[in-house]
């Protein structure tokens, strides 16, 4: 049935909520405070679907991108991005309010002055629909591929990097791989950027290590797109999820790149854990470095490393750093970051961080601050516990989930306080948000 409502609010990722009776409803791409009409039912199961805005509201536009039906990659396109801001700092807000029945200060959103084109890491599938080659994105929550040429959130080169593949695979009759018949070749193209030394990884994941014509495909593809500073063909058989496999060839250049943040340079690899927004990173770790109040005399514990990237940038700010990260090849690049600037007061442990930190616990090691950036899922209870009793003068909780981040705070408070809430934009456009936690010891100044 087809009815006019009011649109409430917003669900942790910015649907609209719209209620009939005791009913509730989402729907994306409104906004709160619109008249809306919509199209509910309520069996078999309930569902709704926006028939037209009678109402817009005023932070409505016209989303630039010609595929924002299809894809869904870039949800708030619609929402001007000054209210995508505010948008998100009230998501953190009550949030927090929620969890801890108390009214905390969430500091504005931090934002991108030109919030497009930002990502450096771009992933396109490849595959054959309907007996044609398309390459583009999944539409959200779906295997169907969209097919794109341009999209505003990732690097302008990436579009010219995939439709120069595209097109060679034509020429030279290469397909995409087929994972129920285990035939055809490439199945996702990754390519990897550095706004601040021009270097760009292309990673061809293909689905047999049998790649026909590959030294003429390679060459005809640099000769096209000079940009290209390295190219890795990455063999992928599983079938998984997964988009790269385990076994790598460097086709031509180095087999990485470099990137340079806050004035150090980080080596970035295939399999590399690297934030996607440079700019908006050195915002997130300035801040969050800001917060700390690090001083020289500090001992500090960077959990969940990765590449060293944060350790490595407030290393000039303390006494020593301690990076812990499980996936050996970060530890690896980890270590080289150090060595390619000079750094000697940082040390890089393999190992998982809970683990590392239930042994410090049991053998009272002592840090004076911890920095802590859990994935999406959160920390878990023996990581908390054992944080509970190194008991660190200050603990800076980044997060880019800040659901499973309250989750994990309502532990920490039985020791610490929060001082200090201060939300960054890392993807605008979207409904992820990062969120920095700074806390204290209680009745520690």
């Amino acid at each position: 049935m087809i009815e006019n409502f009011k649109v409430l609010g917003y669900d942790s990722e910015f649907n609209g909520i719209i209620k009939k009776g005791s009913n509730t409803f989402t729907l994306p791409r409104v906004i709160k405070g619109e008249e809306i009409q919509a199209d509910i039912t309520l069996k078999p199961k309930l569902s709704a679907r926006l028939t037209k805005v009678i109402s817009p509201a005023s932070s409505r536009i016209k989303p630039l991108c010609e595929y924002y039906l299809q894809c869904g990659g870039c949800a708030l396109q619609h929402i001007k991005y000054e209210e995508q801001l505010k948008m998100k700092q009230e998501l953190v807000s009550n949030l927090f309010k929620e969890a801890f029945d108390k009214e905390y200060e969430v500091l504005p959103t931090i934002g991108m002055k030109d919030p497009f084109y930002y990502r450096n890491k771009n992933q396109v599938v490849f595959k054959n629909v309907k007996g044609k080659l398309t390459c583009g994105m999944y539409q959200s929550g779906t295997h169907n591929v969209i097919g794109t040429t341009n999209c505003y959130i990732q690097d302008k080169i990436v579009d010219k990097i995939v439709t120069t593949i595209k097109d060679l695979m034509q020429k030279q009759r290469l397909s995409a791989y087929d994972e129920d018949r285990k035939t055809g070749l490439i199945r996702h193209v990754l390519v990897k950027t550095s706004k601040a030394t021009k270097e760009v990884m292309v990673v061809l994941v293909v689905g047999s290590e049998v790649f026909p014509g590959r030294s003429n495909f390679v060459k005809a593809l640099v000769a096209r797109c000079k940009e290209i500073t390295t190219i890795i063909q990455n063999t992928n058989t599983r079938v998984t999820n997964a988009v790269l496999g385990d076994k790598e060839t460097v086709l031509y250049g180095k087999g990485y790149i470099t990137d340079i943040l806050l004035g150090l340079k980080f080596k970035i690899s295939s399999k590399s854990f690297y934030q996607i927004n440079p700019e908006q990173t050195e915002k997130l770790y300035s801040k969050a470095i800001e917060l700390a109040n690090l001083t020289k005399a500090d001992n500090l514990l960077d959990a969940y490393c990765g590449v060293g990237t944060i350790g490595l940038i407030a290393s000039s700010h303390v006494s020593k750093v301690t990076g812990v990260e499980l996936v050996k090849d970060a530890v690896n690049d980890a270590i080289m970051n150090a060595k390619a600037n000079n750094i000697n007061n940082v040390r890089f442990i393999c190992d998982d961080a809970t683990r590392f930190m239930v042994n410090s616990a049991r053998q009272k090691q002592s840090f004076d601050v911890v920095i802590m950036d859990p994935p999406r899922k959160g920390s878990d209870k023996p990581f908390l516990d054992a944080l509970l009793k190194l008991l660190p003068l200050k603990v800076v909780y980044i997060s880019c989930n800040p659901h499973t981040q309250v989750d994990d705070l309502k532990v920490l408070l039985e020791k610490y306080e929060i001082k200090s809430i201060q939300p960054v934009d890392m993807f605008p456009h979207t409904h992820h948000v990062e969120n920095i936690v700074l806390l204290t010891l209680k009745n520690k100044k």
